[in-house]
């Protein structure tokens, strides 16, 4: 078995892994990632479940962004989080429906500090509260430097890195197969390789070697993420039940042969 996420291999977040592992930032100390929007009620016809036990941002798009700190710094230790919702119902502002109102059952608003077993601690914020805001989808602080990463919902993206110097150098991406823009979204190119995760498993079990996204690191992002919500109503910062080894990296040359 295994199990989505499988964005964390993709081009660029795999490029951010071989900088990690090269030390070109140091040691990681700490970090912040953000998904922060205002929800989905406005271009979803049916944005029901959304707002539901079992979803919310957290639980919604919060895996994209715990599989590739796992990817990165491998597991949590324990978290705590506050966690509030702005509304009670959300209006929907689309399709056949447009302007009936749903109930929202769940946090939409979570703010998680996560300590990771290294000894690193970074910032998690979900939140379906905001309008606008200038936070980076995900950036990590070492002893050498700063990485700023892209989307993890997608394959692809700028990488920025920042040294002791304090000068901002956007990065060449590398030349990876599951960096290469292949869609188009409103405009914008996006490399979105989905199910490459699945093509990752077959060779698994053909090699007899571990699959990257692998059961146990699914289940220990699930833990992290129901752990920020039960701190969230008990107050306390939960240790996690849980743990699980980092995936192992996926290079170009390797990505290239799930190709064939």
């Amino acid at each position: 078995m295994g199990c989505a996420p499988d964005t964390f291999l993709g081009g660029a977040h795999q490029q951010a892994r071989a900088l990690i592992d090269e030390g070109r930032i140091g040691t990681i100390t700490a970090g912040g990632a953000a998904v922060l929007n205002h929800g989905m009620e406005n271009w979803h016809p049916n944005p029901d479940f959304f707002f539901l036990p079992g979803a919310g941002p957290m639980l919604d798009l919060g895996p994209y962004y715990v599989a590739n700190l796992i990817n990165l710094l491998g597991p949590v230790r324990r978290v705590g989080a506050l966690t509030s919702m702005a509304e009670t119902e959300r209006t929907i502002g689309n399709g056949a429906r447009l302007g009936e109102t749903v109930p929202v059952k769940t946090p939409t608003n979570i703010h998680a500090l996560l300590e990771f077993a290294s000894g690193a601690t970074v910032n998690l914020s979900t939140s379906w509260d905001v309008w606008h805001h200038k936070r980076a989808h995900m950036e990590l602080y070492g002893t050498e430097g700063t990485l700023y990463l892209p989307d993890p919902n997608f394959f692809g993206g700028p990488l920025e890195l920042a040294g002791r110097d304090g000068v901002l150098e956007t990065l060449t991406p590398w030349d990876h197969p599951f960096g290469r823009a292949n869609q188009d979204h409103g405009g914008r190119p996006l490399a979105n390789y989905r199910t490459a995760g699945l093509a990752d498993m077959v060779a698994a079990l053909i090699a007899g070697r571990d699959a990257r996204c692998s059961l146990e690191r699914a289940l220990h992002g699930v833990d992290v993420m129901t752990a920020c919500l039960k701190s969230g109503e008990t107050g306390q910062f939960i240790t996690l039940e849980t743990s699980c080894t980092r995936p192992a990296a996926l290079g170009p040359a390797e990505a290239l042969a799930l190709l064939a």
